[in-house]
């Protein structure tokens, strides 16, 4: 049992971003959001692609095949790392000079993958997988954030009388205190207005990005490591988190629509 505990312990410091981005529900609200505004094209083609499976039902399956020899080389795609204090060109020069493994780079390989008619199914069908679950990844602010904290994962807080830390909080602890399923919070948050999703459609893959990366800047000023939040906090950055997932999901349709129409 102490050698389990101990190889627990050691699974926290070297995974950069052990905690997922908005957990299993969080990501099928995502999905579920667009699935909604997917063509009817794409609509064929993910039923080609995932048989009686639905986006919602394999949103999350990245993250249940991260620590799998196959996929473990997959780990870094769920995030990016930058270092604080960059405007939106400083952002993007240093988000397109990485060469390590990223969030970014890894949507933009699946997306081409998924978009190749030429490829195996299987292979497409994979891409496919990892395109839902990165989209949704690079929208939880915490996912584009600072190395040094693991994404907020060693900020330590209190929120609603319990333990938690920043990346945690904004993966599902703000979700859970809604007290909603993923099909209410699809149905809230993912019919915008026709004039506020196209603008979210024609956003950049690096504005998406850098949308999250300056909520992370504001979240990691607010909330240092030992700080207690009450309600404010919860009612403050809601509407934060709402807009967040139904952005996700807008666009996530847009690059399936695109891909497979």
């Amino acid at each position: 049992m102490t050698s389990i505990f101990f190889r627990f312990l050691l699974a926290l410091l070297l995974c950069p971003h052990l905690l997922w981005a908005w957990g299993a529900e969080g990501h099928r609200t995502v999905a579920q959001i667009a699935e909604r505004h997917l063509s009817r094209k794409a609509q064929r083609q993910v039923k080609e692609l995932l048989g009686t499976e639905t986006l919602a039902d394999v949103s999350a399956w990245a993250d249940d095949v991260r620590n799998t020899p196959e996929y473990k080389a997959t780990g870094p795609w769920h995030f990016v790392n930058q270092p604080l204090g960059l405007d939106f060109p400083a952002f993007t020069q240093q988000l397109k000079a990485q060469t390590e493994p990223n969030a970014y780079q890894a949507l933009q390989d699946n997306l081409r993958i998924l978009a190749d008619k030429k490829l195996p199914r299987e292979q497409r069908s994979v891409a496919l997988k990892f395109v839902v679950h990165i989209v949704g990844d690079i929208h939880q602010p915490m996912h584009i954030s600072r190395a040094e904290d693991k994404g907020g994962n060693t900020i330590q807080l209190q929120f609603q009388g319990k333990g938690t830390n920043l990346h945690r909080l904004w993966d599902s602890g703000l979700l859970q205190a809604q007290g909603l399923t993923y099909l209410q919070m699809a149905a809230n948050y993912g019919q915008p207005g026709k004039r506020q999703a196209k603008i979210w459609r024609r956003d950049s893959m690096e504005q998406w990005l850098f949308q999250s990366y300056q909520l992370s800047t504001q979240l990691y000023a607010e909330a240092p490591t030992g700080t207690t939040l009450d309600e404010t906090y919860f009612t403050t950055h809601i509407e934060q988190v709402r807009q967040r997932l139904a952005q996700a999901g807008i666009r996530l349709a847009e690059v399936l629509n695109k891909s497979l129409g």
